[in-house]
């Protein structure tokens, strides 16, 4: 095989121009989004933009729960915070907690089902009551956020973090813990 056979093609369809598809000889997709759609994935999709950009919390709050997330009736959730796609109904985030500006909490990663051939990860991401998200953050699939805990702005959180904690970075740590006297 030569140098140039690994380089991506691209492939235009006729019928639909405005899809662009890139692919590796000699590598077959395999995902769940060559499925066709349900009902449940439509609604995600459809609800995104305005959830997206609603000029209050409270709307922004209200479409994603149209898109199947478990907010809290009292989440605060910034502008262009995105909760998973594909799978936003395995998001569940409690009563009190601050989401901020583009942050972004998974419950799906195909990442090693895309270059490896294995499974696709799906699981449910937990943001506990009072907790708050810094600007940015990123929360992988299967994590839990304690309550009251803070994740500083641009964290990446890989792996579960305690209640009444701090935690900043990428990968995300714990820097601190909320003493008994505050």
């Amino acid at each position: 095989m030569t140098a140039t056979a690994n380089r991506p093609f691209v492939i235009f369809r006729k019928r639909t121009p405005q899809r662009i598809f890139i692919c590796f000889p000699g590598v077959k997709a395999n995902s769940l989004t060559e499925k066709p759609r349900n009902g449940k994935h439509l609604r995600a999709a459809l609800f995104l933009l305005p959830a997206f950009f609603s000029p209050t919390s409270s709307l922004r709050a209200a479409f994603h729960r149209l898109r199947g997330v478990d907010l809290a009736p009292d989440v605060e959730v910034g502008y262009e915070v995105l909760f998973d796609n594909l799978f936003p109904e395995r998001v569940h985030v409690g009563s009190g907690a601050t989401i901020s500006a583009r942050s972004t909490i998974l419950s799906h990663d195909e990442a090693k089902a895309y270059a490896w051939g294995e499974r696709e990860i799906v699981a449910d991401t937990y943001i506990e009551e009072g907790a708050f998200l810094g600007v940015a953050a990123v929360i992988l699939p299967g994590i839990r956020i304690g309550a009251r805990s803070i994740i500083g702005a641009g964290a990446i959180v890989t792996d579960d973090v305690p209640q009444d904690t701090i935690a900043v970075g990428n990968p995300a740590r714990v820097i601190r813990r909320r003493s008994t006297s505050e």
